[in-house]
């Protein structure tokens, strides 16, 4: 096995180690996960849950509501040219099912073409209307630190806002996300009309447009060489192509970019657009216009946005992403009405990698209890049970040793789960209504009624 992973990346190491353990040290294949799913457990998901009550709070101090929607959708709703299309790279990643009467149906990829569907079907919805949705979504495509086959995405988006100061909004979002999650980011921001004015301006034809934005998507993660042999196979010219390149990449701050790109593709839009869009944010040092920005996904229509680590050797990934997509709703329903959305997208497990990549110490909590019963002896479990239940009622998190084992086992069970206290209970404790409290961090350990081991616990929750 040494020589085989001998040249590959640690990353794919990894992968290959892990998919070939349980042929070493399981009897049955059965035991083996699919292939970019991951397992976490308790001292992960406690993390992981931490990092959603800080999306959800977020998005809440910023007046968006939750709504849930169905993790299968049919199939035509997402390769519609109003969905995410046909042609990209997330259409080809879909994993494709049929039902019993025989339905092309398919796993949610992202939540931005639900919600388009879930407006067109509602659409006495008084707007403009804000909602956050959290949960699984799910594509086959490669495998690597950042990115896996079913992941969580955390999307905020607002739907009848066509000012560019609700686009604004979303990336002061971004901002107190991360900075309550103490990750230092840069969020970089481009708008496809300007994209689209670069083409027109070099001579690219209005119907290849979305497929030459799809390339030009992937310039940072395959190179310009790559880029510019995949954009020559969908019959762009040379010239075109080598003076699109030159634009995308004119250097400068954010305003010295808008006035040199003003000067050479005239009045647009899009540099208004993501003016006024920094312009809302109170801390926007951080945000970077960047004229290469794409996003590949064919429903954009304006502002776009990717958020990185500082520290991109980390991690390569984005960690969250989105942008406007103002056709997409009308265009799902067929009217002519429109409906002006724009929305971001948080990457729970490329922020959670992330995390752990910058700070070993963010899954040092293992277990979720507040304090473990110890009772000595079995001659009164209905009080035991009264005792837990006044605790849960005061929101202290009990466990309790149901097996009877003797007080040294029990405390090495303690110790294992980080579990911070501990209390021992005999019949001595029950009659005299005294409990011993014990902190198994600091070691200090008192016998005090009640109401005082509740007020201790709740103090050291305050703290922690």
């Amino acid at each position: 096995m040494k020589h085989r992973l001998k040249n590959k990346s640690r990353a794919q190491r990894s992968e290959v180690e892990r998919s070939s353990t349980p042929f070493k040290y399981m009897k049955s294949e059965i035991l083996q996960k699919a292939r970019g799913v991951r397992d976490y457990g308790p001292s992960e998901a406690i993390m992981r849950n931490k990092i959603i009550d800080i999306l959800r709070s977020t998005f809440e101090l910023f007046g968006y509501n939750p709504i849930e929607t169905p993790i299968i959708e049919r199939y035509e709703l997402f390769a519609s040219k109003y969905g995410i299309g046909e042609e990209s790279d997330a259409m080809r990643e879909t994993f494709k099912l049929k039902d019993q009467g025989d339905r092309k149906i398919v796993l949610r990829t992202e939540f931005t073409v639900p919600f388009a569907r879930f407006v067109g079907m509602n659409q006495d919805i008084k707007l403009p209307f804000k909602r956050y949705q959290l949960g699984s979504v799910f594509r086959d495509g490669p495998i690597k630190l950042g990115r896996y086959r079913e992941f969580w995405q955390c999307d905020v988006d607002s739907v009848g806002i066509s000012s560019a100061k609700v686009d604004g909004e979303l990336l002061q979002l971004a901002n107190n996300v991360f900075k309550k999650l103490g990750i230092d980011v840069v969020i970089k921001i481009n708008n496809r009309k300007i994209l689209n004015a670069f083409m027109d301006y070099v001579g690219i034809e209005y119907n290849k447009q979305k497929s030459v934005i799809i390339t030009l998507d992937k310039l940072d993660k395959l190179g310009e060489k790559v880029i510019k042999e995949e954009l020559l196979a969908k019959d762009i010219s040379r010239d075109k192509i080598n003076k699109l390149i030159d634009l995308i990449n004119i250097s400068g701050d954010n305003s010295e970019l808008i006035d040199k790109l003003q000067n050479i593709i005239g009045e647009c839009d899009g540099l208004s657009e993501i003016k006024e869009a920094i312009d809302c944010v109170y801390d926007n040092e951080n945000i970077l216009f960047s004229p290469s920005l794409a996003r590949g996904l064919a429903y954009y229509t304006g502002n776009v946005f990717e958020v990185f680590l500082t520290d991109n050797t980390l991690l390569s990934s984005s960690i969250a992403g989105g942008g406007r997509y103002d056709d997409m709703i009308g265009g799902l329903i067929g009217n002519n009405q429109n409906y002006p959305a724009v929305g971001l997208s948080f990457g729970l497990d490329t922020i959670f990698d992330a995390m752990k990549l910058s700070n070993k110490d963010i899954l040092l909590k293992k277990n979720i209890t507040d304090v473990y019963i110890i009772p000595l002896g079995t001659n009164f479990y209905s009080e035991i049970i009264k005792l837990t239940n006044t605790l849960r009622t005061n929101d202290i998190n009990v466990d309790v040793d149901y097996l009877g084992r003797k007080l040294k086992k029990a405390m090495e069970y303690v110790n294992d789960y980080q579990i911070p206290f501990v209390l021992i209970i005999g019949e001595d404790e029950i009659k005299n209504k005294q409990f011993t409290i014990k902190n198994m961090f600091t070691g200090d350990q008192e016998m005090c009624p009640l109401e005082k081991v509740i007020n201790i616990i709740k103090e050291y929750k305050k703290r922690v």
